[in-house]
């Protein structure tokens, strides 16, 4: 099985790019802020360290491994054809599993000595910022260790393996002559998962009112820990809220389209992304987990600069949380960029079938240009809803007052970054997939 899976890696390296960056951030920032604690465990830069690394650690961990389970389970799907191919050939759902076990294993091997070096460098980086403005002692120095690096590769490992038993569960479930054409249906949201997300969801309601009466110090990662829950339950729920805010935003384009038949483009687009829930929630959760954390973050600095005292302490704090909010939103937009670009590619079919039947490439890169703008204003609608309540606990923590600080300097630039990113990636992954000739597309496997 692991001859089959790397001749797979090696025919189709660029489906797996995607994959393969999300497993390298993964490695790396565990690799990063295990360096810092065990080196403050070995006693070389002080106990402030170690929380430093320690809350660092666990937000950027968290998303990095939210963004590896999203990512695979793309990656999976993406291969559901030539998995039901290879199910009506005789594979068992067995052997299906362990294929996709043993892609993880490998990708996630082949990226772990790169990742090893940039997080011994990244901590390496931080740990002279640290000292540079005093949170750490003078002197302090990374202590080399084995352990970080092996645990943030067997941590990203586990949790690859753990996500395709997931992610596969739907691809090689049923009868193998059934296989083949279950990849061009778009499924329901299982009741299982749907329960998990209200769960999840129900789970938050405590955590905001515990944040709300916290001291500030304390709120602040409460805050950002309960952002990333509900995060999850937008993922588990994602098919449901998806198709719910494009029923909301596509109405006026569905409008247009009635009053000029000619021009249906937007209408086109609204309908196509509503009927495939599942695919705009793979589109739409890694924009909604960009803007929702970007928003808590930007929320949380501002507030935390009006209610912090003078001094240095005060502004070292505030410099590790815009260091955060970099590191954070850089995740989110490498999550952003892969997960989009993978979709419009393997749609390439689909523009190819639209083209046969007389569409110009025109009407094409504008209903792309609309679906777009669609995924994006839903994105960004459920990354304010994320963001939304744990700001406002932590704003009653801090300031009594349920109005969170946004500054618009900040917190404009961070949305219409996550729009034109969206907009561009998709426009231009399409100008490139719309290229082909419609013939050899359709072809294509």
């Amino acid at each position: 099985m692991l001859r089959l899976a790397l001749g797979i890696l090696r025919s189709r390296p660029s489906s797996f790019a995607g994959l393969a960056a999300a497993l390298l951030l993964a490695v790396t920032v565990i690799t990063l802020f295990g360096s810092l604690i065990a080196t403050a465990i070995d006693g070389g830069g002080g106990s402030r360290l170690g929380l430093i690394g320690g809350a660092f650690g666990e937000i950027a961990m968290l998303m990095a491994l939210f963004v590896v389970a999203n990512t695979l389970a793309l990656a999976v799907r993406q291969q559901a054809r030539a998995m039901a191919l290879l199910r009506t050939t005789g594979a068992t759902p067995a052997q299906i599993k362990r294929l996709v076990r043993c892609q993880v294993l490998l990708v996630t091997l082949f990226v772990s000595p790169p990742a090893w070096l940039m997080g011994s460098w990244g901590a390496r980086w931080f740990l002279t910022e640290l000292v540079a403005r005093d949170i750490a002692p003078a002197g302090a120095a990374v202590s080399w260790s084995a352990g970080p690096p092996l645990i943030g590769t067997a941590a990203t490992l586990l949790v690859g393996v753990g996500a395709t038993k997931i992610a596969a569960r739907r691809t090689v479930r049923g009868r193998p002559s059934a296989a083949l054409a279950q990849t061009t249906e778009q499924g329901r949201t299982g009741w299982l998962r749907t329960i998990a997300g209200l769960l999840v969801l129900g789970g938050a309601v405590p955590l905001v009112v515990f944040t709300s009466r916290q001291p500030v110090d304390k709120s602040v990662q409460i805050a950002l820990l309960g952002t990333l829950l509900l995060m999850i339950a937008v993922g588990l729920l994602g098919p449901l809220l998806a198709r719910l805010a494009m029923a909301l935003l596509g109405l006026p384009f569905r409008l247009s389209g009635a009053r000029h038949r000619g021009e249906a483009g937007g209408a086109l687009a609204a309908d196509n992304l509503r009927g495939h829930a599942h695919r705009l929630s793979s589109a739409v959760v890694p924009i909604a987990l960009l803007v929702g954390l970007s928003t808590t973050f930007a929320a949380v600095t501002a507030t935390l600069e009006q209610v912090a005292p003078p001094g240095a302490y005060a502004r070292s704090d505030i410099w590790l949380r815009g260091v955060e909010l970099a590191m954070l939103a850089g995740f989110g937009a490498v999550a952003t960029v892969n997960t989009l670009a993978s979709l419009t590619v393997a749609r390439r079919r689909e523009y190819a079938l639209l083209t046969l039947t007389g569409a110009t490439r025109r009407q094409l890169m504008r209903m792309l240009g609309t679906e777009a703008a669609l995924t994006a204003s839903a994105g960004v609608l459920l990354g304010i809803a994320v963001a939304a309540p744990m700001s406002m606990a932590f704003s009653v923590a801090a300031t009594g007052s349920p109005v969170p600080v946004v500054p618009l300097q900040t917190y404009g630039p961070l949305v219409l970054g996550s729009v034109a990113l969206t907009v561009l990636t998709i426009l231009v992954t399409g100008a490139r997939a719309t290229s082909e000739p419609a013939l050899s597309a359709v072809a294509a496997p």
